[in-house]
């Protein structure tokens, strides 16, 4: 743990429900909302009208607020050192609320295979609403009784060393997405000499082992981490995480099967931004916006999170390894930006 454990507070006495604790489930269940008021806002944009064009600048702006809205509530939470049963499940379930971007991808792609793609929106409000109704209900009259075990060494170095070799594709994957920014064609060659390597047969299933260890290890950490108090660098590191749990099942799913085995079409650029409807003006694809802002952003910054933590576990100074983790969120953030105007139509214009 990172910061002075003294700094935790304690776990408080017996006592009432507090609002902060069903933040996160709300912001969640709010989340798809935002998008359709902006896909409404659009379509009665052919009218004109400045007051149209802010109430959709403003949904979108609301939708990927929601999100890291539920982050600074988990991060609140998990400076409880010894949490009820209560405070406990609304912390976890606030780092979950992170996810809701590919969580309502990911059931969204489920009930559009199912046949009922307006449904996602109501199996979605049920799930958000009875976690709030769990917590609602969970034992807040004593610590939880956990038993809090560290994650064991060698599966931080493993998850590590996997996560630095993924990494390698992903750097290879998000430069492909930037040549999006030149064009269609541009893409399209770029990924053709990517694919060689890593469609080969032996590598692409070592790439997706390696996704699945990285899933099951960090979800690992992450529930043995929550069980006690951390700090709000940890905090971030571990919501990321849950993020990119979620975003890693999402795009697989939607890649690996809705693209290949059900539709039978090609995962190229056109997959990817939703064409031919595209990324803002279609219903269902607006909700992709801020799955993939955020997708890049957290797979950065979690890495670097890492990179801090291996810095201090080598003696580094905080204030450095601080610094090193914020100059990657901002990174992440600057980079997340450009591939997400990418795909939303953004092109680089050379004299």
């Amino acid at each position: 743990m990172s910061s002075n454990v003294s700094a935790l507070r304690p776990a408080s006495t017996p006592a009432a429900r507090q609002p902060l604790w069903f933040a996160a489930p709300a912001a969640a269940f709010i989340y798809p909302f935002p998008l359709m008021l902006f896909h409404d806002a659009l379509r009665m944009l052919d009218g004109g009208g400045a007051l149209r064009w802010l109430v959709a600048a403003l949904s979108l702006a609301l939708a990927i607020a929601l999100p890291l809205a539920a982050l600074l509530v988990a991060m609140r939470l998990s400076q409880i050192d010894r949490p009820t049963t209560a405070q406990l499940l609304a912390r976890r379930v606030a780092l979950l609320a992170v996810a809701a971007p590919p969580l309502y991808s990911f059931i969204g792609v489920i009930f559009l295979l199912l046949g009922a793609p307006t449904l996602d929106v109501w199996f979605v409000s049920a799930m958000w609403l009875s976690l709030a109704l769990m917590i609602a209900g969970a034992d807040n009259r004593a610590p939880a009784d956990v038993a809090p075990a560290a994650a064991h060494p060698k599966t931080r170095v493993a998850h590590g060393a996997m996560a630095a070799l993924v990494l390698v594709y992903i750097a290879f994957h998000f430069s492909n997405h930037l040549f999006g920014l030149i064009g269609y064609e541009a893409h399209t060659a770029v990924l053709k000499i990517f694919r060689v390597v890593y469609r080969a047969p032996w590598i692409e299933p070592l790439l997706l082992a390696g996704f699945a260890f990285l899933i099951v290890s960090g979800g690992r950490m992450a529930w043995q981490l929550t069980a006690r108090g951390i700090d709000r660098y940890r905090t971030f590191q571990i919501a990321a995480g849950t993020y990119l749990i979620f975003f890693v099942v999402s795009h697989l799913t939607a890649v690996l099967y809705l693209a290949r085995a059900h539709f039978g079409i090609d995962t190229d650029w056109a997959f990817a931004i939703g064409a031919p409807g595209g990324m803002i003006k279609d219903a269902w694809n607006i909700r992709l916006v801020p799955f993939y802002l955020l997708g890049p952003f957290f797979i950065i910054s979690h890495a670097f999170s890492g990179l801090r933590g291996v810095m201090l576990a080598h003696g580094a100074r905080r204030e450095l390894a601080d610094t090193v983790m914020w100059c990657g969120a901002v990174f992440a953030a600057l980079l997340a930006t450009v591939i997400i105007l990418a795909m939303c139509g953004l092109r680089a214009r050379f004299v």
